[in-house]
């Protein structure tokens, strides 16, 4: 397998973050999402960031400020331009909802573990200490009415911190396949939380300076899958005696989901796909909301290891592995697939012959 990378976070800090709520099957409500986030601002980590900002706190402005791939998501250099104009909204967004401000802080920490390997440690608390307060603001802030002069705080906040957890999940190295699963799964229905208060307030964040962008993620979500890549694992799933029908469906929408990123990520094309919707959008798009959009269902059938849902989770590498160029996911790829072969073994090795020729081959 791959070494791990000189920011991995340590396993104590992954047993500290499952221990707080577990790992729930079911679909998260606001009011779950209150006392998970409530849970998670008392519990997740000890540290917590000083009230007056720092300098500390004053190069990771700066750092946020001044990268170039701080905020590259895959995303074409046509769009270098909605980025700057995205953070320069978030930033004045973030002075009005502090817990904003202090997770785009914890994202420059994050960023800049990853920049520097050396350093990586004291950024890392520095990241883990930001995130922990910013969810406790948050946790304060989502109590209220999520109205007009709150949504869009809400959205980006939620967009960022899907960022920084999946950075996160995706950074464990040093554990095996049960506890990367676990973990991903907890990242995933923290952010489908936090998601979930933010997308109550659609109507009005159609109205905001977002709408361009909701209208093409809206968009991307409602695709028809159109590529034949998955079309194997649709046969294997159907043929499942092992698989519920309630299982079978949650892992039959998941790689519906998975075909649609294939279709952006492969297509030659794949800019003219969000032209109706008036962007160029993000060909990795899929890679990072996977975990969010698909079923609860489907996530507890990865957290039991069941071998249809693994397989999937192969084919899912192969996203990963196309959107290697960002930092945030580096090899995670070839890494979680190389764990995920291991872990299902001999007999379902045929199943994994596309994703691993895929991975090979670059």
């Amino acid at each position: 397998m791959s070494e791990a990378p000189a920011d991995s976070p340590s396993s104590s800090s992954l047993s500290r973050r499952r221990s707080l709520a577990g790992i729930s099957t079911s679909s998260v409500t606001p009011r779950e999402t209150s006392t998970l986030l409530s849970d998670t601002s008392r519990a997740l980590y000890s540290p917590t960031p000083e009230g007056l900002l720092n300098l500390r706190h004053i190069h990771l402005l700066v750092h946020l400020t001044s990268s170039k791939d701080i905020f590259d998501f895959g995303a074409t250099p046509l769009r270098a331009s909605e980025n700057s104009a995205a953070l320069a909204l978030a930033l004045q967004k973030g002075l009005q909802d502090t817990y904003l401000l202090y997770q785009l802080l914890a994202f420059s920490a994050r960023h800049l573990a990853c920049l520097h390997p050396s350093q990586s440690e004291t950024y890392l608390e520095q990241a883990i200490a930001l995130q922990t307060h910013g969810v406790s603001l948050f946790n304060i802030a989502q109590l209220s009415q999520v109205d007009r002069s709150n949504c869009v705080s809400f959205l980006i906040y939620s967009g960022i911190l899907g960022h920084h957890l999946l950075a996160d999940a995706l950074s464990f190295r040093d554990q095996p396949i049960d506890e990367f699963l676990a973990e991903y799964a907890w990242c995933a229905r923290l952010h489908r939380g936090v998601r979930t208060i933010a997308a109550s307030s659609w109507p009005l964040l159609m109205e905001s300076e977002l709408t361009g962008m909701l209208s093409w993620s809206q968009e991307y979500l409602l695709r028809k899958p159109t590529g034949q890549e998955c079309s194997r694992i649709r046969v294997m799933v159907a043929a499942s005696a092992s698989l519920t029908g309630g299982e079978r469906q949650a892992c039959m929408q998941a790689i519906d989901f998975l075909q649609v990123g294939f279709d952006s990520v492969l297509s030659a094309d794949w800019e003219e796909l969000g032209k109706e919707a008036g962007s160029k959008g993000n060909k990795h798009q899929m890679t990072y909301s996977w975990s969010v959009v698909v079923a609860p269902e489907f996530m507890a059938l990865l957290v039991d290891k069941r071998p249809e849902s693994l397989v999937v989770l192969g084919y899912f590498c192969v996203l990963l592995h196309y959107a290697r160029e960002t930092w945030q996911i580096r090899d995670a790829g070839r890494y979680v697939f190389e764990m995920v072969e291991q872990c299902l073994g001999e007999a379902w090795r045929c199943w994994l012959d596309w994703p691993r020729r895929m991975i090979a081959s670059d």
